[in-house]
């Protein structure tokens, strides 16, 4: 069932206000039963809405459109959410999302999903574009949007450092130095 909401999701992008680099957007969503865990909205269903959020605004930007003509794809490197709130069945809230910083290689994404004002989660995410193996540049991924380099974030802030830093420290614990 997840896969159908995110698919409607980047289909009905394709109809909403295209936006440039620096726009943050919004998606409204309710919570249905296939997405609760006996009675709240489960990890899995929320990192799928968080999915979501980073779809459309990479359909609005016009990401998918020339990925596509470019046979470019977008892994996410790492991915940071926090939980604050649960949603329980049937309740709406919106997910915003916007782009945080770009460097030479990574796009990184700020997200959080809000109910009545209040956060019920959020998400730091980076990722970059490949074709196969090679890592396509951000420069080169900006100039085909068409997107203006000014509508862009390009100064890097201390969450970007916190974010490396973390995952940093995760690869050395749990890759690196686990012991069997």
């Amino acid at each position: 069932m997840r896969w159908i909401r995110l698919l409607l999701t980047l289909a009905k992008a394709r109809f909403r206000s295209k936006v440039n680099g620096s726009e943050t957007t919004c998606v409204n969503f309710r919570v249905w039963i296939t997405d609760i865990d006996v009675s709240v909205m489960n990890h899995a269903a929320i990192m799928t809405i968080f999915e979501m959020g980073r779809g459309d605004f990479m359909v609005r930007t016009n990401f998918f459109k020339v990925a596509i003509k470019n046979k470019w794809f977008f892994p996410n490197q790492a991915i940071n959410v926090q939980f604050y709130r649960p949603l329980k069945l049937f309740q709406k809230a919106k997910v915003y999302t916007k782009m945080s910083f770009v460097d030479d290689t990574w796009f990184y994404f700020e997200q959080k999903i809000m109910r009545k004002g209040k956060p019920i989660a959020a998400c730091f995410a980076n990722g970059l574009a490949k074709k196969g193996r090679e890592t396509v540049p951000t420069a080169k991924i900006i100039e085909a949007l068409g997107i203006d380099i000014n509508n862009v974030p390009r100064v890097k802030h201390e969450l970007i450092d916190q974010f490396h830093e973390s995952n940093h420290k995760m690869t050395e614990k749990i890759i690196e130095n686990w012991e069997l």
